[in-house]
């Protein structure tokens, strides 16, 4: 899915406008092609509502790094002022989507203070500290997730309360990005009039949009190609295990077409939207499209196979790549493994079946399903990240950021959202006090 025009969803302006009693939440995806803002509305039994969306085009990143800062706010700007012009909202903060190369994880196993009263308590698991501690200047912190705890040797377990040991170790799954990249995306954000409550890692999100808890138990892998990235998610007995970005997407298969033909990129993108296949077609008889020339007044002329093998291509060195982030997962061989296939991109015909057996593993299509109200637009592929954004941030403690650096925010969760539908949909993925999201949580 290509968006080339701004688009723009609200729901009735005098529920959103006159709503009172419900908190206002807002996610930001800034991708390679277009920015997309999703503002809902958490009730106080933590339902959410859907009450706009909006999309614009952008051009101020490469491969899902900031580029152009100032084009990248821009894009944010414009998306943020269609929904406030439409809605009679006031938009101040939102989280914000970050993805690229420059992100990496490490797993640790790291000793945890608790037993000591004789039990390993609630309050114990929620003192110890769950970032990146490791001080390097050049990266930062974006998640550290609790996977499993070990007590006395014994290893996998996933909740330790109430067991009697002091020997207890946690391992933690450590997400870090560039600082470089980081600053760079938020200053497009605040230069466009928003704060940042917090940074997601994108195919974290996109998970959390589309994946079933069976499948997480399971053991399934989230490839979510998008413009400029695909990203690579693990999750295994119901926790996220592996995280990687491999720098191609949409944006190269219509490059591929560009370059070949010396065309507009554009027409390019046209051409892949009306003729990309992985599979190279026979029979297309008489069919021919047309692509203007670069600096020549005469256009070429082709026939769908000669996209096709294009994409073919490229599709074929982006699953080597896929399956070899998922090697380094250690989800390969785990019996049945899936893969959820997602991301505006993932629409190439073909291209989950050319996955599924070139790689051996079963692939599904992974879009967000309607368990909350809103549009039926939003269930597309292309805007799972976006929802997953939204799913997040609606479960965070409403703290402004200067706030929550201090803000025992894991206690404000079980104390205020455990019992609703939010945060049972992300309890499915986290054990609760390891949620964090650009903060420092600290007792």
């Amino acid at each position: 899915m290509t968006i080339s025009t701004p688009a723009i969803w609200v729901a009735d302006p005098r529920i959103a406008k006159n709503a009172v009693d419900v908190k206002q939440v807002t996610a930001i995806d800034v991708g390679t092609t277009k920015v997309c803002t999703i503002v809902g509305q958490v009730s106080p039994t933590n339902n959410m509502e859907v009450v706009a969306y909006s999309t614009v085009p952008c051009d101020g990143l490469r491969k899902g790094n900031v580029h152009d800062v100032n084009a990248t706010a821009d894009a944010v700007k414009k998306s943020v002022q269609q929904i406030e012009a439409s809605t009679g909202l006031e938009i101040k903060s939102a989280y914000v989507g970050i993805t690229g190369s420059h992100v990496s994880f490490e797993n640790r196993r790291s000793q945890v203070s608790a037993g000591n009263l004789g039990v390993i308590t609630t309050a114990e698991l929620n003192r110890q500290p769950t970032e990146n501690t490791n001080g390097d200047p050049g990266r930062t912190p974006l998640h550290a997730l609790t996977m499993t705890y070990t007590i006395d040797g014994e290893r996998g377990i996933r909740n330790p309360r109430g067991m009697h040991s002091n020997n207890v170790s946690v391992d933690t799954h450590h997400v870090t990005a560039s600082s470089a990249y980081v600053n760079k995306l938020t200053m497009s954000i605040e230069n466009a009039g928003i704060k940042i409550d917090g940074l997601v890692l994108e195919p974290l999100a996109c998970g959390i949009a589309i994946l079933q808890p069976d499948e997480k138990r399971r053991g399934v892998i989230v490839v979510d190609i998008g413009g400029g990235t695909t990203d690579v998610v693990g999750f295994k007995d119901g926790r996220i295990c592996y995280t990687g970005v491999i720098p191609v997407g949409g944006y190269q298969f219509t490059n591929d077409i560009a370059v070949t033909f010396n065309t507009h990129f554009e027409a390019a993108e046209e051409a892949k939207l009306s003729h990309g296949n992985t599979e190279i077609p026979t029979g297309t008889g008489a069919v021919r499209l047309k692509l203007p020339v670069i600096d020549n007044e005469v256009d070429i002329e082709l026939r769908p196979p000669d996209i096709c093998r294009l994409t073919r291509e490229r599709a074929l060195e982006l699953i080597q790549m896929v399956g070899m982030k998922i090697a380094e997962s250690g989800l390969a061989d785990r019996a049945g493994v899936g893969i959820a296939l997602t991301g505006g991109a993932s629409n190439l015909p073909g291209l989950a079946d050319l996955m599924q057996r070139k790689l051996n593993i079963r692939v599904r299509h992974g879009r967000p399903e309607e368990k909350w109200s809103m549009p039926a637009e939003l269930s597309h592929p292309s805007y799972a990240t976006g929802v997953g954004i939204l799913l997040w941030s609606a479960a965070q403690p409403e703290i402004s950021p200067s706030i929550a650096r201090t803000h025992k925010a894991m206690s404000f969760l079980n104390r205020k959202v455990r019992s609703g539908s939010l945060w049972s949909m992300l309890r499915m993925f986290f054990n609760p006090m390891a949620v964090v999201s650009g903060r420092k949580v600290r007792s």
